[in-house]
């Protein structure tokens, strides 16, 4: 973030590592927005649009969205999330297009499909065999379009993906209003084929009071829950989450069930007239709705964080609404005697990420002497007392400080990284540490002068 946004972001910046204890953004170092969550291979991966290129909000009406890539992040234990970078681009990843607005991710027989709007024109889809990509453009051309039969809504975006239990694949989308196309009548849905990059018949009408943009479909037992953001309505609060829930993916004789998500707030102040996004999951007995917000910003409108909370049913099966709390219980420990990469995050303060020049993932890039980065949960059994570190330095190098449970805890060790004679040059160092046993969350914090080195991953040495 400091390196291509400093000038115009130095406050910006400082209160997203300021309210990261306040807020329960799952990722503090990158804005991101528009969160698609998936579970694939025992994990959580949550697609996001960035707004790291956004114009600043400097007054009413102003600013502009610029989203032109999405970032991926993934967890399985909801507290330490992994950066895995920026992995679709436009026009790199598909040269028609000069916008990625919000994305929807789906698997289907082994392939991970990745739908994505060009703004709010047209919508593409692109192919992987893994979460993370890489994403190959399917069709060199957009699968939805204004051209696409009932597909003229004023918005052609906002995609949501979701395979029904009996094989029959829908892809939702639609927002905006205009005098043929009014708010409640701009949400379509339309059939996709089993291939999931052809469309079956044409786009079908959805009636859904008070639309504004964001479709999401989810199930659960037999029920479908219709959810978006609303735009007027009775109790409208700007953008707001509510519901339908019907016996059917197309909603005939849907109920409106209300608001599920009130739009977060700071400090009492909300964001009127704006949007929000969710996307909701079950994962590990558990129910997740993700969403974004402007809290880590100090609600500006132009850069949002994706959080997440629990979601509840009451016993007629209708939600909850949501309480926003300032993070989600972690639901398993994180096991410390493998590789852990460097941009495996609960909390961090200052960092940055980019990808290694070797093909070896991401790594923490640009560190500043006080920057740290931390790991909940940690379950040493029986004790270490030796780590790892990947590091590079083209600098005079530095140390890196492990501590226990802040910035500022116990000292276990200090690691002090050399030059490795360039920047590009990776080596690994061995550390002592003072025994460490049990549970823990552990803080790593970087001393030196400005960018004393890169670190790819980490790890902890059993005690033998």
């Amino acid at each position: 973030m400091k390196s291509h946004l400093l000038a115009i972001l130095v406050v910006v910046c400082a209160h997203v590592v300021k309210a990261q204890t306040g807020t329960n953004s799952i990722m503090t170092h990158k804005y991101t927005a528009d969160p698609n969550a998936i579970v694939a291979n025992g994990r959580v991966y949550v697609y996001c649009s960035s707004d790291e290129l956004n114009t600043p909000d400097t007054g009413p009406n102003t600013g502009k969205y610029d989203l032109r890539e999405y970032t991926l992040m993934s967890t399985d234990d909801m507290a330490n999330w992994t950066d895995h970078g920026q992995i679709f681009k436009v026009p790199r990843d598909a040269s028609w297009a000069g916008q990625a607005y919000a994305p929807a991710a789906i698997e289907r027989n082994g392939k991970f499909y990745l739908y994505f709007p060009n703004g709010a024109s047209s919508i593409g889809v692109a192919v992987s065999d893994k979460p993370e990509g890489p994403f190959v453009d399917a069709l060199k051309k957009p699968l939805i379009d204004r051209n696409t039969p009932n597909a003229n809504v004023p918005w052609v975006f906002d995609p949501a993906v979701f395979i029904d239990d009996n094989g029959q694949a829908y892809l939702y989308f639609g927002g905006g209003s205009s005098a043929t196309q009014p708010l409640g009548q701009n949400l379509r849905a339309i059939k996709l084929n089993p291939d999931m990059i052809s469309v079956n018949g044409p786009a079908i009408s959805l009636t859904t009071p008070y639309s504004f943009e964001g479709p999401f479909m989810y199930k659960r037992n037999s029920k479908y829950y219709f959810s978006y953001p609303q735009s007027g309505g009775p109790n409208y609060g700007g953008a707001d989450i509510i519901y339908l829930m019907a016996d059917n993916p197309l909603l005939t004789g849907s109920q409106n069930k209300g608001v599920v998500l009130q739009n977060p707030r700071l400090n009492g102040v909300g964001i009127n007239n704006n949007n929000s996004h969710i996307s909701i999951i079950d994962y590990k007995d558990k129910t997740y709705m993700f969403y974004h917000d402007r809290r880590a910003s100090n609600m500006q409108a132009y850069y949002r964080s994706v959080s997440v909370d629990e979601l509840f049913f009451n016993t007629d099966g209708s939600m909850k609404p949501v309480v926003v709390t300032t993070g989600v219980n972690q639901i398993k420990y994180l096991n410390p005697y493998v590789r852990i990469e460097s941009e495996t995050i609960y909390k961090q303060k200052g960092i940055e990420t980019d990808f290694t020049n070797d093909g070896g993932g991401l790594m923490l890039t640009d560190i500043s002497d006080g920057d740290w980065t931390s790991i909940a949960g940690v379950d040493f059994g029986t004790g270490t007392k030796k780590m790892n570190f990947r590091v590079a330095s083209g600098s005079a190098g530095g140390t890196i400080e492990v501590r226990l449970g802040a910035p500022t805890g116990t000292l276990l060790g200090s690691c002090s990284i050399s030059n490795s004679g360039s920047w590009t040059t990776w080596k690994t160092v061995t550390c002592d540490l003072t025994l460490t046993t049990g549970i823990k969350d552990i803080y790593l914090v970087y001393k030196g002068i400005e960018e004393p080195f890169r670190l790819n991953w980490f790890r902890f040495n059993r005690q033998k």
